[in-house]
């Protein structure tokens, strides 16, 4: 990598990036296409996101990232959002071009390209049991909603943030049934008949201290993904490649959005392998 006065800038905001694998995998695919550009990571105040914004034009940076907490607190300072981002209330990629902030929202289609390209998965007509109505949940299963899933069952602590993600599911595609439930109600029996289960939590384990997950009701039928990204597996991946389901952690999800948000900000074919190989690199590395 060569830093002169021609690189351009991009980079990830958020609080914190001590851990964040996005500059490995974004610089790797930069120097496998043989391009002068770099990403950084720019950890920035919970008080200042207008300003750091206002940074990245007066650095004409070609774009950045953005990661918790701030994918929301963006929105307003933007230019244009796109339609997807809009209906998920939440954007995770921005583009300074002419001048304008243009905020992406490419979560759903990692997690998307992930289950079509990596396990082959076609979501229509699939039942959809989700963990989780946060903002990975709402990429998720709005991205599921587009691509013609039957059936989605939100499971949640707070229903009232279940039943908000219901509505935004309903509000992009109305073929949907969806119902929201909590960990404390008795979804058995909607799990084992569910084709595809995702925990969109940050919670490693399901026993007394986390949510409470019918595992003996998986079955060989079923393929069952975390969100979570790890070199190790999860509790929930386990217990369900035990029974014979199709397993899926969040790297695919991880790579994929990386992969789409470098082809937004360059115009270019993103070299997905590359960025594979050092994002597995990487997480082996950290011990993550």
């Amino acid at each position: 990598m060569r830093i002169d006065g021609n690189t351009r800038l991009v980079g990830i905001i958020g609080n914190p990036l001590e851990h964040t694998l996005s500059p490995v995998i974004h610089n790797a695919a930069f120097d496998y296409m043989g391009l002068n550009w770099c990403y950084v990571p720019l950890p920035v105040e919970h008080d200042e996101i207008e300003k750091a914004l206002e940074g990245i034009k007066v650095f004409r940076f070609a774009g950045v990232n953005v990661t918790m907490p701030f994918k929301t607190a963006v929105l307003p300072f933007l230019d244009e959002v796109a339609m997807f981002a809009e209906s998920v209330g939440a954007v995770n990629t921005i583009l300074f071009d002419k001048d304008k902030l243009i905020g992406y929202n490419t979560d759903g289609r990692g997690f998307y390209t992930a289950l079509s390209r990596d396990l082959g998965y076609d979501v229509r007509g699939k039942k959809v049991l989700i963990l989780g109505a946060g903002g990975a949940a709402r990429s998720v299963t709005i991205s599921l909603a587009v691509a013609g899933c039957s059936r989605m069952v939100i499971v949640n602590r707070s229903s009232e943030r279940a039943r908000s993600l219901k509505e935004i599911i309903r509000r992009s595609s109305s073929d949907v049934e969806v119902q929201c439930l909590t960990p404390e109600e008795d979804y058995d029996v909607l799990l084992a008949d569910s084709d595809l289960i995702i925990n969109a939590t940050p919670v490693f384990s399901f026993g007394k201290s986390g949510l409470r997950i019918p595992v003996a009701m998986l079955n060989k039928s079923q393929v069952v993904c975390d969100l979570n990204y790890s070199s190790y597996y999860s509790p929930l991946l386990e217990e369900a490649e035990a029974r014979g389901a199709t397993v899926m952690d969040g790297k695919g999800m991880l790579l994929y959005q990386a992969a789409t948000a470098f082809e937004i900000w360059t115009g270019l074919e993103a070299p997905v392998e590359v960025m594979r190989v050092a994002l597995l690199r990487a997480l082996d590395e950290a011990r993550i």
